[in-house]
C-alpha cells in the first residue's frame, strides 16, 4: 500500500481528471475521489495538455474554492451535434452525483451555432466540513505520543505511513505501519474524509519490509474519537515494544 517517494530520476505520472498544476488543490482532490468512487472515467492528458482519453475534467477556481467540472473527450469537435448529444447527459449525471453528496452545483450553459442552449459544464462548491478528517484526528492522537505519521495516497485511496523507528518516511524495505479507515461497503481506504460520513473504522497494517498484514482492527461500533484513540495507543505500544 505504501509508495516510494519520488526521486529526481523518476518522472511522476500525469494525473487523471486534471492538469498537473491542479492535482493538489483540495476541491479538485475531493471531486476526483467522488467521481472515482462512482466509477466515472477521468480524462487523461499528454505532455502538451491535450486530452487523449475521454472523461471528467476538473479546473479549480482557487480564490473561491470552487471547481469547474466538464466532460472532455480526445480530439473533440466542441459544437458537433454528436458531441453535444454525448456530452450533456454525462454532465447531468455529474450534477446528480454531486448534488447527492451535498455539493453546491451551478449549471453553465452555452449556445451552439444554431443558437440552441446546451449544458456544457458545472461549477461545484464542496460542502463545508462538519467534522475533522480521519487524518486530522489520527495525526493529533499520535502527536500526543510523539509519533510522526506521513500522508500517502493513490487512486482515490489515502492512508498514513508510520515509521517503527524515528520520524522519517520509511524507505523501501524498512519496517513500518500503515493506518487507514476501511469502508467495506465502498471497498475504500481513506484518511482524507471525516469518519462520521462513512461506516468504516481504523485498521492498522504492519509491513516488515517484504510483506504487509493487518494487525489491528478497531471496534466498528466505536465512535470516531474512541476508535482513533484506541488505534493511536496500539501504534504507540507497537513502537514502544519495537524500540524497547
Amino acid at each position: 500500500m505504501t509508495t516510494k517517494p519520488a526521486t529526481a530520476q523518476q518522472t511522476a505520472p500525469r494525473p487523471l481528471g486534471c492538469l498537473p498544476g491542479s492535482v493538489d488543490v483540495p476541491q479538485v482532490k475531493a471531486a476526483i475521489r467522488l467521481l472515482t468512487h462512482d466509477g466515472q472515467p477521468l480524462a487523461a492528458f499528454d505532455e502538451r495538455d491535450r486530452c487523449i482519453s475521454a472523461g471528467a475534467y476538473l479546473d479549480p477556481r482557487r480564490e473561491t474554492g470552487e471547481v469547474v467540472l466538464g466532460f472532455q473527450r480526445a480530439h473533440r469537435d466542441a459544437y458537433s451535434p454528436e458531441w453535444r448529444a454525448e456530452q450533456e447527459p454525462v454532465v447531468v449525471g455529474y450534477e446528480n452525483l454531486f448534488r447527492a453528496a451535498n455539493w453546491t452545483v451551478e449549471q453553465y450553459w452555452e449556445a451552439d451555432h444554431d443558437r440552441a442552449d446546451w449544458l456544457v459544464r458545472l461549477v461545484l462548491t464542496p460542502p463545508a466540513p462538519t467534522a475533522p478528517t480521519a487524518r486530522e484526528r489520527m495525526t493529533a492522537a499520535l502527536t500526543e505520543y510523539g509519533i510522526t505519521a506521513h500522508h500517502d495516497e493513490d487512486a482515490g485511496n489515502s492512508w498514513l505511513v508510520i515509521p517503527v523507528t524515528g520520524s522519517d518516511f520509511p524507505g523501501v524495505g524498512t519496517p513500518h505501519m500503515v493506518a487507514y479507515v476501511y469502508e467495506a461497503h465502498e471497498d475504500w481506504v481513506f484518511v482524507d474524509a471525516p469518519m462520521e460520513h462513512w461506516a468504516g473504522t481504523w485498521q492498522i497494517r504492519f509491513n516488515n519490509g517484504e510483506v504487509e498484514v493487518v494487525i489491528h482492527r478497531c471496534d466498528a461500533d466505536a465512535d470516531p474519537a474512541s476508535a482513533t484513540a484506541a488505534a493511536a495507543k496500539f501504534v504507540a505500544d507497537i513502537r514502544a515494544a519495537w524500540n524497547g
